[in-house]
């Protein structure tokens, strides 16, 4: 069988694909990684569900007597 070399082109577009599926498997991991870190709890949502909005008073009107 004889051997093909490759074209410093085909080189280049072989060197960017694997370094996007490597970027792509990376962001994966880390994704995950943070998704088991963070991931909410039966806790965290009994307490988001609980919690009341805070009403701020809007500006008073004054009236003004001349």
């Amino acid at each position: 069988m004889s051997e093909h070399a490759l074209t410093q082109e085909e080189r280049r577009c072989l060197q960017l694909w694997f370094r996007q599926a490597i970027a792509e498997v990376e962001k994966n991991e880390v994704s995950a990684q943070l998704m088991r870190r963070h991931a909410p709890t039966a806790t965290h949502r009994a307490v988001a569900a609980r919690r009341h909005a805070v009403h701020v008073p809007g500006h008073r009107k004054e009236l003004v007597l001349t």
